[in-house]
């Protein structure tokens, strides 16, 4: 297999000018074989057994080297790759360019911006007064305080009102557990880094003299708590200002936009629910906006003296509503932009003149502002049709702007910040991601096209590939998809892909049910007990690309990511047959276990995404499609597998779990490689540069299993 997988690397690397070395003559090592220690579980008055329940123990020694074994055996397979891959790594950091210069932003009398010196991993934060004479001072020199650490995330960072500290939270894991620094601005010198162990969301009282902050997803007695810190005092002394003691039901903190007010959201993926404190005084109490309710989703901010709320009340898709902050209960709501079907508004902008939302929709996304004076909906100017319109970036922090600054990229446009003057309708390109030198766009097509599910459902699918390598019969294909928790997979710029598809692929987005490409309704029909339609829609999706002529039917590939990996390891039970490979990163794939304990972090906080074991129909429904569980005896295809030895969202046991299963159970002698980096968590390595080597190690490992 591995001679076979290396003659196809040859043809195809030839495209990207990479020499491939001769397989080495000496016998290919053999793969790890994990013990079997059978554990049972008594579930609803039945028996299921769990083989390799063991490799859940972190610390055993046994785990370790059974984890290490696997790392060997898979650098062993991948060893005659490691030219291929660092020449496409090499590629795609020319892709992501040397500086990279983010646009700027005010905020409290301050213009803020951030940027990559060249070959850096992490950005320099700098600020000026808001005016040109002022001169320039850093925030934060990320790349400084990051040195000596192999994993170092910046979560979030804050100034103080008065402008002279910054704090800031770091996890050094990968476990989303930070450390909190506060930090002088003028001096660089550290104030305070007592707080450890918690969640990333940081908020400066008014006076700058306090830290509001929450405990991390703990999952131990299912209570998230908020808490003062006094700044330089010792945190045993902390004030616990809020508790939640519904464990189902997660926490979030941030400033609103008139920096008048502490919001504090308890968020359960359906049910959501607001309070508020002011931030002058931070000995006050957080007061409710509106009860929670079963099925109710509201989102909070707040200008002048009103609060404006994105929310779903009456609304599937969300209306954006507004009431005086000294009323603001539901009752009191008065819409200021309506539903409409269809068109999820994925989130909100307020300022003191307009108002902006972002909407998925026809698996894209686009940007519309209400402008206040004259209730007027004005859709701002995209310049294309498939690609996405996005408010996440750059911040628009000053309510007092005339204009929004918005970004805009697709598949054939590199990430774009444009600025848009609501009252004259201008449009502004501010700046551009350089997409590297080798970056042609028309020498690349995207097309949209659908595929029909099982129930009758039209499936979009985004098609990226380059012209010229289009082939009569079909070429190889890579579908991506993930369907989960709401999350739209959009048609973004493919930085880090292009070097796939100038190898020939042709790259596929299935936009599949459990996002909310198509509104809310798209999400409800691959959730709970109606998740299998996600599996069915990704392999309907890839029957599609096969019978249109864009995929050679040998050489379908396929690959997701956490739940995406959940999809992964379905279509791998459930069609086989479809796939030449399947890259699980990171896969959640052991469903029943996980969702059967609520110690598991995330686990009672995702009941309504994937349903409660302990209510039986529930319980039948998840066990039918756990992929850990549906293991058989059948060929799969070759797969690549990798997992977080410090994740929390998706155990790295859950990948040991399964790819331990498969080698005992299935019947084919294709590859099968399992990779746990022992120093990160969900998202890999950090930094700007480092995640593209495992990027690189996909790409290369894919095109060399083209048959």
């Amino acid at each position: 297999m591995l001679r076979f997988a290396l003659r196809a690397c040859i043809v195809l690397f030839a495209v990207l000018g990479i020499e491939v070395a001769a397989a080495d003559n000496a016998r290919a090592p053999k793969p790890p074989v994990a013990d079997v220690k059978p554990k049972i579980f008594e579930e609803h008055g039945r028996q299921r057994v769990d083989n390799y329940y063991w490799l859940k123990e972190r610390e055993n020694r046994d785990v370790l080297a059974y984890l290490r074994a696997e790392n060997a055996y898979a650098n062993a397979r991948l060893r005659p790759l490691k030219p291929a891959i660092a020449k496409i790594h090499s590629q795609m950091r020319s892709h992501l360019g040397d500086s990279i210069l983010g646009a700027p932003f005010v905020e409290n009398g301050y213009l803020y911006w951030g940027g990559f010196e060249k070959g850096a991993e992490y950005r320099v934060i700098r600020r000026r007064k808001n005016h040109p004479q002022a001169a320039a001072e850093v925030v934060l020199d990320v790349p400084k305080i990051a040195r000596g650490h192999r994993q170092f995330i910046l979560a979030n960072w804050v100034v103080s009102p008065d402008g002279k500290s910054v704090a800031y939270a770091v996890d050094f894991s990968g476990g989303n557990a930070h450390r909190v620094y506060v930090r002088s601005i003028a001096s660089g010198k550290i104030i305070d880094q007592s707080i450890d162990g918690v969640a990333e969301d940081l908020v400066f009282s008014a006076d700058g003299k306090f830290l509001f902050y929450h405990g991390a997803e703990e999952g131990r007695d299912g209570r998230s708590r908020v808490w003062r810190h006094a700044i330089g005092a010792d945190p045993a002394n902390d004030k616990m200002m809020y508790e939640e003691t519904d464990d189902t039901f997660g926490l979030k903190l941030r400033l609103s936009k008139s920096r008048r007010f502490v919001l504090l959201e308890a968020d359960h993926q359906q049910t959501t629910e607001v309070r508020f404190l002011r931030t002058n005084d931070p000995a006050g109490e957080f007061k409710l906006i509106e009860p929670r309710q079963a099925g109710v989703r509201y989102y909070v901010d707040h200008v002048g003296d009103r609060f404006y709320i994105l929310t779903n009340l009456g609304a599937a898709d969300f209306r954006v509503v507004a009431a005086p902050d000294s009323a603001p209960e539901a009752a009191g709501w008065t819409t200021l932009i309506a539903e409409t079907r269809g068109r999820y508004i994925e989130s909100f902008l307020v300022f003191d003149t307009f108002i902006a939302i972002e909407e998925n929709h026809d698996a894209v996304r686009s940007v519309r502002v209400l402008r206040l004076a004259d209730r007027k909906m004005i859709p701002v100017p995209r310049s294309m049709e498939i690609g996405v319109a996005s408010l996440s970036r750059p911040p628009n922090r000053d309510p007092t702007a005339s204009k929004l600054r918005f970004v805009f990229e697709s598949p054939l446009q590199p990430r774009t910040v444009y600025e848009f003057d609501v009252e004259t309708g201008a449009l502004a390109r501010l700046l551009q991601q350089a997409p590297g030198e080798r970056f042609l766009p028309n020498q690349y097509a995207v097309e949209r096209v659908d595929a029909t599910a099982p129930d009758g459902e039209r499936i979009p699918i985004t098609i990226v590939y380059r012209k010229d390598m289009r082939k009569p019969g079909g070429n190889p294909t890579l579908v991506y998809g993930y369907g989960a928790y709401g999350s739209s997979v959009d048609p973004d710029f493919l930085v880090s892909w292009y070097a796939l598809i100038n190898s020939g692929f042709v790259f596929a987005i299935a936009h599949v049910r459990g996002g909310r490409e198509l509104g809310q309704r798209w999400y409800d029909g691959g959730r709970l007990l109606a998740k299998k339609n996600t599996f069915t829609d990704f392999i309907a999706a890839t029957e599609a690309l096969i019978a249109l002529g864009y995929a050679d039917r040998k050489n379908v590939f396929a690959r997701g990511a956490s739940a995406g990996g959940l999809l992964m390891g379905a279509i791998a039970n459930m069609r086989p047959d479809l796939y030449a490979g399947i890259v699980a990163e990171v896969p959640f794939v052991d469903a029943i276990t996980s969702m059967s304990d609520p110690a598991v972090p995330l686990t009672t906080f995702e009941y309504k995404e994937w349903g409660n074991p302990a209510i039986k129909e529930e319980y039948d429904y998840i066990l039918a499609y756990s992929p850990y569980d549906n293991v058989s005896a059948q060929d799969y295809p070759a797969m690549l597998v990798t997992a977080g030895i410090h994740d929390r969202q998706v155990d790295y046991s859950e990948a040991a779990k399964w790819v331990a299963r498969l080698r005992a159970t299935k019947t084919d002698r294709n590859e099968l490689l399992f990779l746990t980096d022992m120093e990160s968590g969900h998202s890999g390595l950090s930094g700007r540069l480092r995640w593209l080597e495992q990027r690189a190690m996909v790409i290369a490992w894919l095109i060399g299993h083209v048959r």
